[in-house]
Order: structure tokens, then sequence, then C-alpha cells
């Protein structure tokens, strides 16, 4: 790892929020780096990393810079990056553009050290009961936040909604909605007469699916937006708890190879031709709903009527409709586009900014605090 410093203080004089992004290479963390450099006016990268180099820099990185810096930066990294984050100046928010579940393992020392942290990976907010139990802890501790609007709806509201309506005191009976964009624009495609085999492929390569898209397509990524949603309003629930129907053979999903996926996918076509000609016969369609009632959670390819609301979304939208003690009269939706890099990184950007302002603050306390104890040590 390739640490560059030439200060010794670690909180920052100068006004600015440190960054650091990992998974700066990867679609939605290059599209976050341009958000930054163009939008960014406050913010300053002082760190970039993906799964095989990272870059530390304590007096900045240029965001037009930051791929070049970090294709030669060093190999090291893992816990000694995770480490090395611990050490930089504040106020300091890392930016969690991955996927991984060993990036999400380091989220409570970092939480416990007062960093706050911006993420759309899914696997640190639906992380199982001891991960979470201590990420909560650490977040007590310091009174640092972890933001993850990304991790469900991109920029749509969903769980900023939920959140609220909980803290409001609503009680939610039930919901169903359209989580995964990946999934709704397979089937809407699929709908559309296209195979789904080559559906599934422009999925991958419009960066709507992962480019091995089995998470999406065994329901999994779903399943976890259903987890941090029924966690948003309170529920105690596992990934395990949620039942969970693949939109194709799970055996299917078993091959690790992407290109070798995507081929033996085309065995389905016409299983799934065959399905959109019945549902067209019956006035119906195909979506991949996720659905909570009486404590029940739910994903699964499933039919509905031409008239229902998640019938009427377009190929990669997403949609909410939820039933409460407030919105027991008519329900709640929302929905709209759900899916892809610049609308996921939009919606990281636009946490990373809250976090920032509130990093400001915390920090700007923090100084206050160490000139009150000076002061009453000198009065003393």
């Amino acid at each position: 790892m390739t640490i560059i410093t030439h200060a010794n203080d670690p909180l920052s004089h100068d006004g600015l929020v440190n960054i650091a992004v990992i998974g700066a290479s990867g679609r939605i963390g290059r599209q976050l780096l341009t958000l930054v450099g163009t939008r960014g006016e406050r913010l300053r990268i002082v760190a970039v990393a993906d799964s095989r180099r990272a870059v530390i820099a304590r007096e900045g990185v240029p965001t037009a810079a930051a791929g070049v810096r970090l294709a030669a930066g060093d190999t090291s990294g893992g816990a000694a990056f995770a480490e090395a984050l611990l050490h930089l100046p504040r106020p300091l928010v890392i930016v969690d553009c991955t996927a991984s579940a060993e990036i999400a393992a380091h989220y409570p020392r970092w939480l416990g050290a007062g960093i706050d942290l911006v993420t759309p990976n899914k696997l640190g907010p639906s992380a199982q009961r001891p991960l979470r139990r201590e990420i909560e802890r650490a977040c007590a501790f310091s009174g640092a936040h972890v933001r993850d609007s990304a991790t469900v709806g991109a920029q749509l509201p969903l769980l900023g909604t939920l959140r609220e309506l909980h803290r409001a005191g609503d009680r939610i009976e039930r919901f169903e909605a359209v989580l995964s964009g990946t999934l709704s624009y397979v089937l809407g495609r699929v709908q559309q007469g296209e195979a789904l085999s080559a559906a599934v492929r422009d999925a991958v390569e419009e960066g709507y699916a992962e480019p091995h898209p089995a998470v999406d397509l065994s329901g999994e990524d779903a399943a976890r937006k259903l987890v941090i949603l029924l966690r948003a309003i309170g529920g105690d629930v596992e990934l395990d708890d949620i039942a969970r129907t693949p939109l194709v053979d799970a055996q299917l999903l078993h091959e690790r190879d992407p290109a070798r996926l995507l081929s033996g996918l085309a065995a389905t076509d016409e299983q799934w031709r065959a399905r959109v000609a019945v549902a067209q016969a019956r006035r119906e369609r195909w979506v991949y709903r996720a659905s909570f009632e009486g404590g029940r959670a739910r994903v699964a390819p499933e039919r509905v009527p031409l008239g229902h609301p998640l019938a009427k979304l377009a190929p990669c939208e997403n949609a909410l409709i939820l039933h409460s003690a407030y919105y027991r009269a008519a329900p709640l939706t929302i929905a709209g586009p759900g899916a892809g890099v610049e609308l996921t990184a939009a919606a990281v950007f636009a946490d990373l900014l809250a976090a920032a302002r509130d990093a400001v603050l915390r920090h700007a306390d923090s100084r206050n605090a160490v000139a009150e104890g000076f002061a009453e040590a000198v009065a003393a």
C-alpha cells in the first residue's frame, strides 16, 4: 500500500472533509469520483482502493488522477489498509462502493473510531446478527453513522421513508414491492419479447446487474434488500428468515464463470417464453415480488393482474406499496427507476454530502470540547 504523509496532526484545520473511497475502480466508485470532482468542493479524497491495490495520500488525490494513482498503487491491502484508514486526518468519511463481506467486517472498528460510513454495499446492513450488533454498538459508542440509502432502490426514498414512519410510531401491517432493478429490467424485457438469456446479458452490459448476475437471479439481492427494509421498521430479521424462490433453476447459478453462466441461461429461454404467453392470455404480468404480511417475508417470481400497480412498472423500475396504521385508508406507494450506475452513485453522493456535514459538526464539537477542557485546566 502506498502511503504519502506530510503532517503529523490527525485533525484537519482547513475546513475540508477527508474521504476514503473503497471500490474506487468499480463502476459506482468511478462515477462517485466524477461527482466528487465536479460537485464536491469541500471534499478531499485522501484514500482510494480496490480489490487489488490501495493508495493513501494525506495531501489529497485529485479525482481525475485517482484511477491512475490507484493503478500504480501498492498491492498490499486488506487489514493493513483498514488499519491505515484509522490514522487519517479528521473529519473523515469512508465510502464503501464494494459488494465485499470482507470490507463490511471492518465496519465496527471504523465506526467505533468515530468515522462515518457511506455505502451501497448490502452485506453490512443485511449482515447476520453478530456483525449487525457490533455495528450498532460501535455507532452508539462513537456517535458515528452508517448511511446506506443506496442499498435499496438506488435514489428512491424507500429506506428513509420507512425509518421516518417507524420513528413516528407507525405500525407497518404489510407491504409488497419490486426491489430488484435487475430482475425488473430482465422480466420487463422478456415480456417485451426478448429471450431471458439476452435480457440478462443486456442487464450486465448496461450496468443494471453485476458482472456475475447469480446473486440477482437467485433472489439473494432482493432478499437482502427486504431484510434491510424490515430492519428499518424495527424487525429483528435475518436473511434465512426470507423465503426465496430464484428466477431460474438454482443449479444453473452454481456456475462460477460469468460467460458460461450467461450461455447456460439459454436453456431457460423457451420456458420463460411459455410463461409469458400464459400470463398474457390471462391478462397478467410477471414480476419479482417481495412481500411482507403476517410476520412472513418472501421474494419470488409471481404473476400479478395487469391492473396491479406492480404490473405497470417499466423495466428497471422499483416500487413499494405499503399498508400501515397511518396508511390504512389508502396505501403509500413509492415507485420509479431503482437501478443503474448513475442513479446509485447519485444516491451514494447524496449520503456522502450528508455524512460530510455531520462529520464537520461532530469534529467541531470535539474541538470545542478539547478547547473548553484546556481552558478549565489552565484556570484551575
